[in-house]
């Protein structure tokens, strides 16, 4: 599952690249997961991979804070949803 996610995104980001403007600012919104008590760090690893097919840079602003309520969580890691602006 997590494998998929990051391959098709890396292709989503190779065409976006590809019939982008030079400069341009895209954005995501986007958390981070902990599938089976294991987090993946998805902001930093979507970053990567916009770097990876031509992008300039990437920042991620936090909005909130995830899964906060729910204390039966396989994971102590603390997970946040955000904004991942990539630019051109």
């Amino acid at each position: 599952m997590v494998a998929g996610y990051f391959f098709d995104s890396a292709q989503i980001f190779q065409a976006l690249r590809r019939v982008s403007a030079p400069g341009v600012t895209v954005c995501y919104v986007v958390g981070d997961s902990a599938p089976y008590g294991v987090h993946v760090p998805v902001e930093r690893w979507l970053g990567e991979l916009a770097l990876a097919s031509g992008f300039r840079k990437w920042r991620f602003e936090k909005v909130r804070d995830r899964n906060t309520k729910w204390k039966n969580r396989k994971h102590t890691h603390p997970l946040h949803e955000g904004r991942l602006w990539i630019e051109g």
